[in-house]
């Protein structure tokens, strides 16, 4: 596995001045083609058509992955806002098992990933994924981990998640410092 730290953990009184409000993925042109490419996976997984497809994001920013691919999810963040309110290692304990799990632009943010993958793995049987590839170098505060799609396949596996079925990288220099990996695992 490749994997390393970046930085040491916020405390929580500067977590809460980091993420005042909900990210806004429509502010970035690198962030509307993430969300296109990963709402375009997430529907090889739902039929919202049918409405029997449930959906969760807890750091869902602005809610619209978890919005494109399911009429009513669960939705939450740290930032106030929703109903499920605070760090996903304490929100995701408190809902129901869904179809499917969003968790975009959040993995390189939480100081266990394993454990968060983990437990979003007990409440779901599939999992909608993103996160920074290979950035290394990364000066960005709010993250606290790098890898690359081998690093992050390894602590999939470690949750219990058994297969990846299907994966995009994407790679915007002119738009962005950051390559993104989306994953469709289940």
């Amino acid at each position: 596995m490749t994997a390393q730290r970046l930085r040491p953990v916020h405390e929580p009184i500067a977590m809460a001045a980091i993420y005042p409000v909900p990210h806004d993925s429509s502010r970035w042109r690198d962030h509307q083609v993430r969300v296109a490419a990963t709402v375009a996976l997430g529907r090889g997984y739902t039929h919202r058509e049918s409405g029997a497809v449930t959906v969760a994001d807890l750091s869902c920013g602005n809610g619209v992955i978890a919005q494109e691919l399911c009429d009513d999810p669960v939705l939450g963040d740290f930032a106030a806002g929703y109903h499920y309110q605070g760090m996903i290692e304490d929100t995701i304990v408190l809902i129901d098992p869904v179809d499917l799990f969003v968790c975009c632009e959040t993995l390189e943010h939480v100081d266990d990933p394993g454990m968060v993958l983990a437990q979003i793995r007990k409440k779901t049987a599939r999992l909608l994924l993103s996160t920074p590839l290979d950035a290394w170098y990364d000066s960005n505060f709010e993250h606290y981990w790098a890898w690359d799609r081998e690093g992050v396949e390894e602590l999939l596996r470690g949750a219990g998640f058994g297969s990846v079925d299907a994966f995009v990288r994407l790679e915007m220099p002119s738009w962005g410092p950051y390559t993104f990996g989306i994953w469709a695992v289940s």
